[in-house]
Parts: C-alpha cells; structure tokens; sequence
C-alpha cells in the first residue's frame, strides 16, 4: 500500500512538472483521435498512471472553474458553497470515470468485442478529454451551456471511434455499443451527482452549523 501511494504520488508531481506528454496527448486525441487511438493501442494499460498523471490533473479543470463560478462570478454563493461544489466535481469526475469503465467493459461481450477492464479505462479515461477542457469555456458566462454540450459530444464521438480499436468491437456494432452504454451512464452519473451533493453539502453546512 505504501508503495502504491509512494508510486502514485510520484506520477502526479510529474505529470504536474510538464515531465509527462499529457499536453501532447490532449492535443492529438483531440486533433488527430483515429491516428492517437491506434498510438493508444501499442500502449500498455497502466491504471495507475492513467489516473494521477493524467485523470486528476485534468479533473482539476472543472473542479477549479466551479469554484471560481460559484465563489466570484456568482457572488451570491458563499464560499463553503463554492468549495462543496468544487469537491463535488472534482469526486464526481473520478468516479464516473471508473464507473463508466465498468459499464464498457461489462457490456462488451454483448457487443462481440473484447472484455478487459484495463483496455475499458484507457479508451474512457482519454475518451473524457474533451468534456474537461470544454470545462475552461464554462467559466465565461452565457456559454456555459453550450461548451458542456460540445464537450460530450466530442466525448461521444472519441467513444465511437476508439471503440473499433481499443475493444475490438466491429464498426456495426460500434454505434450501438456507445449509445447504450452513454445511457446507462447518463443514469448513473445523476444519481451519483445527488448522493454526493447530499453528503458534501451535509457534511460542510453541517460542521459550520456545529461550529457556530
């Protein structure tokens, strides 16, 4: 456990060093997502580093942008309501990560393409690129909406083509296979949202009513 956390802790200052190629992969899975999936594909699977040298540093956007929203450009939030809504994020971000992993992985089979679980969080953890920096526009009123809807479109569409490479899911199917499993997230992430929004709020408002 030790030197898991040694590990991880060690991706993550790196990545934040500029030491990794996470601006070069953002770039490309963006700009050139069909060549930079099959780049992906030579890669071996490594969940660790996939999650502290690449997942968290870009969940951060949304997390921070929140809290500039709700701490400064809507100035009637407080600032513990800025901070919950910043943890809320930045959690929600991780889980739906791996949750969405799981839903690909576990309906692959259905779809005759290749179960296994590292190969679902790989295509899903650079497949969410675009939502997270869709995120910066978010900070800029009015687009808010619109820049959030781009996001997950492109997402949708990362899905779509790395799924024929990553999974091995013939191209008919590829379609279908990310339409089902976007709905099944769409569900989960709503729910997930509700639960933590509940606990954090909970727990934040809870303690400063304690405290004072």
């Amino acid at each position: 456990m030790y030197e898991q956390a040694r590990e991880a802790s060690s991706v993550f200052k790196e990545a934040l060093s500029g030491n990794t190629n996470i601006v070069q992969r953002v770039i490309r899975i963006i700009t050139k997502p069909k060549e930079e999936w099959v780049v992906i594909d030579n890669e071996r699977p490594d969940k660790m580093k996939l999650l502290f040298g690449y997942v968290i540093i870009l969940a951060l956007i949304p997390a921070i942008i929140s809290f500039i929203n709700f701490a400064f450009i809507n100035s009637y939030y407080s600032i513990g309501y800025a901070i919950a809504q910043a943890v809320i994020s930045f959690v929600l971000t991780i889980a739906v990560v791996y949750l969405t992993a799981f839903v690909v992985d576990a309906l692959a089979p259905s779809f005759d393409s290749e179960k296994n679980f590292d190969k679902s969080f790989q295509l899903v953890c650079y497949a969410y690129t675009p939502g997270w920096i869709a995120a910066i526009l978010s900070i800029i009123p009015g687009i808010n909406i619109v820049a959030s809807l781009v996001g997950f479109a492109y997402m949708i569409y990362l899905l779509l083509t790395g799924m024929p490479v990553l999974k091995k899911t013939p191209s008919e199917k590829a379609t279908a296979y990310t339409i089902i499993s976007i709905l099944i997230l769409i569900v989960i992430y709503f729910v997930l949202a509700a639960i933590l929004a509940f606990v954090v709020m909970k727990s934040i408002f809870g303690g400063m009513m304690f405290n004072g």
